[in-house]
């Protein structure tokens, strides 16, 4: 009897299991009852459905016809025009014995010239004399190293650059009267780290120059020295021949092309007190195109420069030195650059020199320049020499 309850337990617990097997977890989360299914696999339905609706091979593929072998090439040479330089700007490298000779003399010294640092494309012309005879070179003083940073200047830039080198005008000097130059160009970096912002600099090294190589004509394309007019007057009576400071670029586009702390007004300002500190001084400028002036802004620009008593400007054709430039607005034609030298002749400049490859320091322009200087001079001593051939006639004779 005993051992026939014990079987009829047993079979219903066992029939209790299999047709109730959720109450043995009646304490925790229910499992399902299905335990032979096995689980979905994860679809990644957002990146399937990105694929769907991304673009297809006909959003790839022209609808237009083909280009015959002939439109194709048309179409590549059309491509490389606009992305290469104007037949007028192209320039032959500079090389040659006296470029070689130049360059090794100023690593000797550790003298810099603006013709490196700006990559000027008339270095070969202007080292090696070129076909007008007067060979020129641009001294760049006080370091190569700029505290200032213009949009369309491949010069250094720094807010604390090195100190100046005391012997720099000595060795200067040197260079120049061991090369023979008949017309050299000092222009230098802007400084406003220093107190004077390098204007006694300049004016020793122009000094010595003269003590060294007397004969030779000097032109000093200076800073704006932030207007300052103690500062302008020392350089101008230092004992130079011709005061360069250069506008750059017309009015309106003077944030644009330059430095925050250069100005129109400021370099006008520059220009027209060294006239007034000497007035037989020449004075010049230079001006960029190609950086998005327009005829109106040019015109009016040359007749400040003449208002200012400028006597000679220069009109060049903006080069961008590295992609990290200002970009080149357009081309300017040498036909345009043509009527720009014939206007500058009507607004009265001593000398107007206009074209792609004109530059502040221009080698054709010193020889003229060097000319006018000469001529200059030549008529000085004629007006001497017939003073103290006046003044002999008019002497009272002393009668025995």
């Amino acid at each position: 009897m005993n051992s026939l309850l014990r079987c009829s337990r047993v079979r219903t617990a066992s029939s209790l299991l299999k047709t109730a097997p959720s109450s043995r977890r009646f304490l925790a989360t229910e499992i399902d009852a299905n335990t032979d299914a096995k689980p979905e696999k994860r679809v990644r339905k957002d990146f399937t459905q990105r694929l769907n609706n991304g673009p297809s091979f006909s959003d790839f593929a022209s609808s237009s016809a083909p280009l015959t072998p002939a439109e194709a090439m048309e179409k590549a040479q059309s491509k490389a025009a606009k992305a290469r330089l104007p037949r007028w700007l192209k320039t032959d490298i500079p090389v040659g014995k006296e470029v070689s000779r130049i360059r090794k003399t100023l690593r000797e010294l550790k003298l810099h010239t603006v013709c490196e640092e700006a990559r000027c494309p008339n270095m070969g012309e202007c080292w090696g004399g070129g076909k007008h005879g007067t060979a020129t070179a641009t001294i760049m003083i006080m370091g190569d190293t700029c505290t200032r940073g213009c949009r369309f200047c491949s010069v250094k830039t720094s807010k604390t650059p090195g100190a100046l080198d005391a012997n720099e005008p000595q060795n200067v000097a040197r260079a120049l009267a061991a090369w023979g130059l008949d017309y050299v160009v000092l222009t230098s970096v802007d400084r406003d780290d220093l107190p004077d912002f390098g204007s006694a600099h300049f004016a020793e090294t122009v000094r010595s120059i003269r003590e060294q190589a007397p004969q030779m004509m000097i032109e000093c394309l200076t800073p704006d020295f932030l207007g300052r007019a103690d500062l302008i007057e020392p350089v101008a009576q230092s004992g130079l021949d011709v005061y360069a400071h250069n506008i750059e670029t017309v009015e309106g586009l003077q944030r644009l092309v330059r430095d925050h702390r250069a100005n129109y007004k400021q370099s006008m300002f520059v220009l027209e007190h060294v006239k007034r500190t000497k007035p037989t001084l020449l004075t010049k400028s230079s001006i960029m195109l190609g950086v998005g002036e327009t005829d109106a802004e040019v015109m009016q620009t040359m007749r400040d420069l003449r208002t200012a008593g400028v006597d000679i400007v220069t009109l060049g054709q903006y080069m961008r030195p590295t992609k990290r430039h200002m970009k080149v607005h357009e081309y300017v034609t040498p036909e345009k650059f043509a009527h720009w030298e014939k206007i500058g002749s009507e607004l009265g400049f001593v000398y107007a020199a206009s074209g792609p490859l004109v530059r502040s320091s221009y080698k054709a322009g010193e020889f003229f320049i060097s000319e006018i200087l000469r001529k200059r001079a030549s008529a000085s001593m004629r007006n001497v020499a017939a003073s103290v051939a006046e003044g002999r006639n008019k002497s009272p004779t002393i009668q025995a």
